[in-house]
């Protein structure tokens, strides 16, 4: 006959006796992680810098050191702290000390204030670096014209009847002397339009300089605007003029009168006249080289709204007789 043993109620036994032991050997680790916390330990830690009390009239030229290695005393619980999330110093720009042109503090002389910001028990040992340099330089303003760029393709027989217009035609950059003293003109970006037969009114965004990030600029985007007209062709006869023809001489031209074909806008077509050129021809031109035989025509006054001209012929021939 076989005996059966129960084994249930031993495993049962055990299992009570292993979580008791994990539930005391779970607390006994915190309450020593707990004291070991609490106790005073020098380690150094990473912290953030920031830099404040620079003289109005001074500029960062370039950005400083952003954090420091420093060695620190402070209870494990901070130095915990300091591993998830870098503490802050400042550093006070207001009295820097200066070699020629070189500006530099040293960290370690500002302990003592650097500690009084501090909170808990936490107390700075040393910086590690021994000595930051700032490069500083004079905070100016300047003001540089704006250079539009454009590619405009007009429809056949459209163009501009005026100057393109940008406004504000010039701004104004203030910041570090250094990287101001560089910029000549300042961009738009390319405006691009093809078969444009309308006036123009667009908003341009400013192209800003790559090493912008501690300038300031009076805007970032100026208004492009041009009229637009259907332009004709037009045409009259002038007379031949002669100028500077010496006493005793008489220059008789051939032909005696030319044909001036222009163009001009629409709205400004009936404006133009032959009062609207003056078109001479200078004996002095056969003064300075007797060889030539020809004289070719000088344009002394032309009208704002006449936009191209031909002059038929674009020469003329002359006979000199002495009187």
């Amino acid at each position: 006959m076989k005996t059966v043993v129960s084994t249930s109620g031993i495993s049962i036994k055990n299992n009570r006796k292993f979580k008791v032991f994990l539930f005391f050997l779970v607390l006994t680790s915190i309450i020593w992680l707990l004291i070991e916390l609490s106790k005073t330990y020098t380690s150094s830690t990473v912290f953030n810098v920031e830099y404040k009390n620079l003289p109005n009239d001074k500029l960062l030229q370039t950005k400083p050191v952003a954090k420091l290695d420093v060695a620190i005393k402070a209870p494990g619980f901070n130095l915990l702290k300091y591993k998830f999330k870098a503490p802050k110093v400042s550093f006070n720009l207001n009295n820097l000390s200066k070699k020629g042109d070189l500006y530099y503090l040293l960290p370690n002389s500002q302990l003592s204030n650097l500690n009084t910001k501090l909170v808990g028990e936490t107390e700075i040992l040393s910086i590690l670096k021994d000595t930051i340099f700032i490069e500083i330089g004079k905070n100016v303003s300047k003001k540089v014209p704006v250079v539009p760029k454009t590619e405009i393709k007009f429809k056949l027989g459209y163009n501009f009847i005026e100057k393109l217009s940008v406004l504000p035609d010039s701004i104004i950059i203030t910041g570090s002397e250094k990287y101001i003293d560089s910029i000549k003109e300042i961009s738009t970006v390319l405006l691009k339009l093809n078969d444009i037969y309308e006036s123009i009114d667009s908003e341009l965004d400013l192209i800003i300089p790559k090493k912008s990030k501690n300038l300031i600029f009076s805007s970032n985007k100026v208004r492009i605007t041009g009229k637009v007209d259907k332009f004709t062709e037009g045409k009259f006869t002038i007379p031949v003029s002669i100028i500077n023809e010496p006493d005793g001489v008489k220059v008789n031209p051939f032909p005696k009168q030319i044909e001036v074909v222009y163009q001009a806008s629409i709205t400004h077509f009936n404006k133009i006249n032959d009062n609207s050129l003056l078109i001479i021809f200078d004996y002095k031109q056969y003064e300075k080289d007797s060889t030539t035989q020809f004289l070719t025509p000088v344009i002394k006054q032309k009208s704002e709204y006449i936009s191209s001209l031909k002059i038929i012929p674009n020469q003329i021939e002359f006979l000199i007789q002495k009187e």
